[in-house]
């Protein structure tokens, strides 16, 4: 008998909120981690997004299991899953305050995070300009890639620009079609989607991001905090750096 067998035998499963699909999983292991760790200096957050994919394919056990088809809101309900089998759903990191920069450490039960919206198979129609209008769709993991793949690599680019640039590509990946007088267009690249939401008004644009607002779905992530030092009452994203260290 070899103790191999005993290792990693618990098996969970969870339903994904977005395609109700029943994914079947295992704890992350340390040699999963491990391969994890040639990225602990990485900053450019579409290799580390890379790294995710696979963590999270190596502790799926579904057999025809693909996370490029996850919608982005059930990758990362998925990713919470596995953490919370992992490590447990007690959350601790450091939180800095943007105000006066004094730091406390925050505990964060996972199991208690809020949920927001539901899923919808809606595409509706956003109009843009008096002769424009778009169809919008929810935003998958393989349609995140197509848009990161044409953001370039430019040294001089701030962490704001290349934060707008990735946003931008992203939205444009979940335009599904677009209306105007001649006609409905849906094989429309990429690049000309992007073209087309850098060429509307910023009103228009709100429209877009505000679709996705409001149908947005799955785990919030976000965290609320009165800062004892100086009372600054601020809500972010609940950062993942060493979300699995």
């Amino acid at each position: 008998m070899s103790f191999k067998q005993y290792l990693n035998v618990y098996e969970f499963q969870t339903v994904l909120p977005g395609s109700g699909e029943i994914i079947k999983f295992k704890p992350i292991t340390t040699g999963n981690l491990k391969k994890l760790l040639v990225y602990e200096n990485e900053d450019n957050d579409i290799v580390i997004e890379n790294a995710l994919d696979e963590l999270i394919s190596s502790s799926v056990q579904n057999e025809d299991f693909d996370i490029k088809n996850l919608f982005l809101q059930d990758r990362f309900f998925l990713l919470l899953e596995l953490r919370k089998k992992t490590k447990g759903n007690m959350y601790k990191f450091t939180y800095t305050c943007d105000k006066c920069r004094s730091q406390t450490v925050q505990n964060i039960d996972l199991d208690k995070l809020p949920t927001k919206g539901t899923y919808s198979e809606s595409e509706d129609n956003i109009q843009l300009a008096t002769d424009i209008s778009v169809k919008l769709r929810h935003v998958t993991r393989k349609d995140q890639v197509e848009a990161f793949s044409h953001v370039k690599e430019d040294k001089k680019m701030s962490p704001l620009q290349r934060a707008t640039e990735m946003a931008l590509f992203t939205h444009a990946a979940g335009i599904k079609s677009i209306t105007t007088p001649g006609g409905t267009e849906e094989d429309v690249s990429i690049v000309d989607r992007k073209y087309l939401l850098e060429n509307i008004s910023t009103g228009s644009y709100d429209g877009i991001k505000e679709w996705y607002d409001n149908n947005d779905f799955g785990v919030d992530f976000t965290f609320k905090i009165v800062c004892g030092n100086c009372d600054n009452d601020h809500k972010f994203d609940i950062p993942l750096h060493n979300f699995f260290f």
